[in-house]
């Protein structure tokens, strides 16, 4: 029944009307069936008034539950554990969730909802996911994996990995859980602000003079001295997190122990992306035949990406076994759909992708293939002849051989270049204020760390300085970071530098003249030529609106 009118004003009877016949999407009933969104792009089904899936529009499929917040309707995506509202209108045709409109095409009889056993995750969701980054411990995780909610199991590999680093640091090991790079430039922060505090040496553990006894009662009678240490500390740790950032570390493999429970996770209760993950724990593992297997029950859960990837490697089956190589490649191979999916091998150990052409080389019976972002490809031969990727970029490809026109019956053999790794030799220069030093002195790594600093400030031409220090010392990171000097900053000619550094060689080996043959420099150049057009039309159209600036991307 509508409120009286007549005892209102007119403005709050109006108001009164429309909040009475406005839809809302607490009041409407769920409508089962499949919906579509305005461009058919993405698939909405409800199977009952409390669960149904979504298909996205790669075509992978995650399950949700639907469980009713004080007259709201809450979508809960088991997969990744997200909680949307769903606003219902239309008497049920409409939904929204998120960006996304759905529309009902075909309508369906609503399937009874499911009883979950009391005290489960999927008896109540909300409940189980409202503590899920705080307070949920390992057997927690498990126990909601068990239930069916493969969010948590998704959250395992990491709690496993944190459990470890407990333990080791429970039997004594600090230093666990940090990388060698992240415990330098931890320790170079603690060294500096030692220096700057006036810490006594009988207080540094790395000195002739230090008496543990002596240093208590010396910081006893100086609190102030206490305060600056903790304040270090927290500095330090500031400075291993900005190291994790900008240069990741990849995880540890975790044990068998841990990956076969997983796997039995993904056996129980298959989810597509889940088990994919499994399946990249157990490749990165080195544990092939396991990861296939769950790569395939990836598939069969409603996950695109491990579809294409399963069928290839489960034809294989004894084959599925990684040699030694003992040659290059010499020839085209092909791949499924993927990062690279064609891989023509030529003279020199030059490969052909494409979009341009990098290195191969062969290294403790792997073929590796550098690419720009300072890693490698590197594939292994399969006693078939096929090739297998084994790093996280080619993770699950196998490349087949596909003769095709023009190939050579035989590939000149690779050049080995001259170069030397970027020297760890001066810890400092993680700090602030130390790179200059260090590269005065002649420190490699300072000069490198100065011109990513300048790099970071969008001042290239002079970070291109410092790295042509280390280029010119054969170092490839110098000679890397150059170049990408030259991608961000069209005023550096960085190709003229490498140049006349591959010239000064007689051997012609030095690492520049790689970096002449494997970077795009024609695609640079048409890049920079086409910023420039853009920035001279936004000109002419609005003087006041800068161009967008470009992340940095270098080698520190």
């Amino acid at each position: 029944m509508l409120p009286c009118l007549s005892r209102l004003p007119l403005r709050a009877a109006t108001a009164a009307l429309l909040l009475a016949l406005a839809p809302t999407a607490f009041s409407q009933p769920l409508t089962c069936g499949r919906f579509l969104n305005e461009t058919d792009s993405a698939e909405l089904v409800l199977e009952g008034p409390d669960r149904g899936y979504e298909i996205n529009y790669n075509g992978d499929r995650s399950a949700f539950l639907v469980q009713m917040q004080a007259g709201q309707p809450q979508v809960i995506d088991l997969g990744s554990g997200s909680i949307q509202p769903l606003k219902v209108s239309q008497r049920g045709r409409v939904l929204e969730l998120g960006w996304n409109r759905f529309s009902l095409r075909t309508p369906a009889q609503c399937s009874a909802p499911v009883t979950h056993p009391d005290g489960s995750c999927l008896a109540d969701p909300l409940r189980c996911l409202a503590d899920r980054y705080y307070d949920k411990d390992t057997a927690a995780l498990e126990a909601g994996c068990s239930d069916g909610m493969p969010a948590l199991c998704r959250d395992l590999p990491g709690r496993y990995r944190k459990d470890a680093q407990a333990r080791q640091q429970g039997d004594g090991d600090d230093d666990a859980g940090f990388s060698e790079n992240q415990l330098i430039a931890m320790r170079a922060y603690m060294e500096r602000a030692f220096d700057e505090m006036g810490l006594p040496a009988l207080c540094r553990e790395d000195g002739d003079v230090f008496d543990e006894a002596a240093c208590r009662n010396t910081l006893a009678s100086r609190p102030e001295l206490g305060e600056k240490i903790a304040e270090a500390l927290q500095g330090a740790a500031l400075a291993a997190g900005m190291v994790k950032v900008l240069a990741p570390e990849p995880d540890r493999p975790l044990s068998e122990a841990h990956r076969m429970k997983l796997q039995g996770y993904c056996q129980a209760r298959p989810h597509g992306r889940f088990c994919t993950e499994v399946a990249e724990l157990h490749w990165d593992a080195g544990d092939l035949q396991h990861a296939t297997a769950a790569l395939a029950l990836g598939c069969t859960a409603g996950d695109t990406r491990a579809c294409a990837f399963a069928p290839p490697l489960q034809q294989l089956g004894a084959d599925l076994a990684p040699q030694a190589a003992a040659t290059l490649p010499c020839g085209a191979y092909v791949s499924q759909r993927a990062l690279m999916d064609a891989l023509r091998f030529g003279d020199r150990g030059l490969v052909d992708m494409g979009m341009g052409q990098l290195r191969a080389r062969l290294e403790d019976g792997a073929i590796r293939i550098r690419h720009e972002q300072g890693g490698d490809f590197v594939l292994k031969p399969l006693p078939n002849g096929d090739l297998l990727g084994m790093d996280r970029w080619t993770r699950f490809q196998r490349f087949q051989r596909a003769p095709v026109d023009g190939d050579p019956a035989r590939c000149v053999p690779p050049v080995h270049f001259n170069e030397l790794p970027l020297p760890q030799d001066c810890p400092k220069a993680l700090v602030d204020g130390g790179a200059e030093a260090c590269c005065a002195s002649g420190s490699m790594q300072g000069c490198n760390v100065l011109g990513t600093r300048l790099g970071l400030k969008g001042q290239w031409e002079q970070a291109s300085v410092h790295y042509l220090q280390v280029c010119r010392a054969g170092i490839r990171e110098g000679c890397e970071n150059l170049a990408t000097a030259q991608e961000r900053d069209g005023d550096v000619d960085a190709h003229g530098m490498l140049q006349a550094l591959c010239q000064a060689d007689a051997s012609g080996r030095h690492v520049a003249c790689d970096l002449l043959d494997t970077r795009n420099w024609a695609m640079m150049s048409a890049g920079h030529a086409l910023e420039q057009a853009l920035q001279h039309s936004g000109d002419d159209a609005d003087e006041d609106v800068p161009p967008a600036r470009r992340t940095p991307n270098h080698k520190e």
